[in-house]
Formats: C-alpha cells, sequence, structure tokens
C-alpha cells in the first residue's frame, strides 16, 4: 500500500493547475496498484500527473510507465515551494465536498471551513460553544465526523445517531453541549456516511481534534483550537496570498 504524504499544517497558495481527465491506460494501471483518483491534475513536471487518492498522492507519467510517491519540490533561486503539499490540500477540499458534513452557515459569508470534530472532545466543545461569534465573523462551518476511538467505539455510534436525524444541527449541538443524544440507533448508511468521514481524517493524518482546512477561497490549513479571531485572521492571510 502507497502510504499518504503527511500535509504540512501551514498557509499554503496553490497554482492554478486545472483538473484533468487521466488517459484511459494510465487510470487502469492506478487501480490496478489499488489507487482510486480523486482528483488528478498536470503537474509542475512536464508529462507528469499528480494523483490524489484515499491512498494519499502519486505521481503518474503521461503514458503510465512510471509511478512515484514523495514530495514534489519547486525551487526559485533561494526558494522552495513544497507543491505536493498545496496539492493534497486542493484534493482535500474535492474529497470533503463529496460528504455529508453538518452545516452551520454564516447568514454573510465569506469563508467557509471544514473541521473534524469529536462530541467528546472538550476543544471540540469549546469552539462548538462559541459558533455563533464564528458565524458572526462571516465563517460557515462544516462539521466532519472523526471519532478519536476509532469506527469500532461507541462514540462513533453516537455520532452516528447525530447524523441519523433530520435536523443534524440541532442534534449535534445537543450533544457538544452533554445535553443528550438521539434515541434512535444509527442505520448502517449512517455508519457508513461516518466512515467515510473518519477515513477523511486519517487521509488528512490528524493528531488530534479540532482540525481542518478552509473550503473556500485561498487554502488554509489549522490543528487545535483557534478562536473565532485567531479563525478570521488565519483566514485573512491565507485570501492576501492570492
Amino acid at each position: 500500500m502507497i502510504k499518504p504524504v503527511v500535509i504540512a499544517l501551514t498557509l499554503l497558495s496553490i497554482p492554478a493547475y486545472a483538473d484533468v481527465e487521466l488517459p484511459t491506460e494510465v487510470k487502469a494501471k492506478l487501480e490496478a496498484l489499488g489507487i482510486d483518483a480523486v482528483i488528478a491534475e498536470k503537474s509542475p513536471v512536464e508529462g507528469v500527473y499528480s494523483v490524489f487518492s484515499k491512498e494519499g498522492t502519486s505521481y503518474v507519467t503521461s503514458d503510465g510507465a512510471y509511478i512515484f510517491t514523495g514530495n514534489l519540490f519547486r525551487v526559485k533561486g533561494a526558494d522552495v515551494e513544497n507543491t505536493t503539499d498545496e496539492f493534497i490540500s486542493k484534493g482535500m477540499r474535492a474529497y470533503i465536498e463529496k460528504l455529508d458534513t453538518i452545516t452551520y452557515k454564516a447568514p454573510d459569508e465569506k469563508y467557509v471551513i471544514g473541521i473534524f470534530t469529536d462530541i467528546t472532545c472538550g476543544f471540540c466543545q469549546k469552539l462548538h460553544n462559541d459558533l455563533q461569534s464564528y458565524l458572526d465573523k462571516g465563517i460557515t462551518i462544516k462539521y466532519i465526523a472523526y471519532p478519536r476511538a476509532g469506527m469500532n467505539s461507541m462514540i462513533a455510534r453516537n455520532m452516528a445517531s447525530v447524523w441519523c436525524t433530520e435536523d443534524k444541527p440541532a442534534a449535534l449541538t445537543k450533544a457538544m453541549k452533554g445535553d443528550g443524544l438521539p434515541d434512535k440507533q444509527p442505520t448502517k448508511a449512517c455508519m457508513d456516511s461516518v466512515q467515510e468521514q473518519f477515513n477523511a481524517g486519517n487521509m488528512f493524518r490528524l493528531s488530534g481534534t479540532p482540525a481542518g482546512l478552509s473550503l473556500k477561497g485561498e487554502p488554509m490549513v489549522f490543528a487545535g483550537l483557534r478562536d473565532p479571531d485567531q479563525m478570521l485572521n488565519s483566514l485573512k492571510t491565507a485570501n492576501q496570498k492570492k
């Protein structure tokens, strides 16, 4: 199995490479190795594609003859830029957009962030208690389920029960406050949904929760609790790099 590349938790700036459809023979060679592409782009190196998948980031030549992993650096004089980190951030965005996140939309939306969360995580609960302050600053929050104890834990089942309710935002707020969980047991579909989100967290190589990334505007990734002002400043800084 090809190991995922660890994403650097720094402010990133992504070049505007366009998504491409991989040639059939190249896609077949990747799939034969267990690599199911989420997105693919022409890399900064001529004749080489960048491929983001659940297995991590890979590079493949345009004829499919060579497939390799690792970091691809762009060197400009004394400046060294890790283009792999940039590509991983974009790949995570594309993957998260397909997930069943629980969204709290800002009335005057300026930014959107995805946050990996666990209902038993103290810092996650603190962040959620300040939810209205984030929303008032124009930051929409999309929560991604990440039960830290794993998918075989009671926490995972409890989170799936939240994701199974009709009013998911209200159920999540209630769970975060310790005011109880939905009475209904989670269905297989809800467990599968949380599993997909948990997989995304593993792709992101989480070391803890909360953590996440911006899903709108210039990329920004973060680990640990950031209060509303800190989050807003980080997002503003990232978007000044346009």
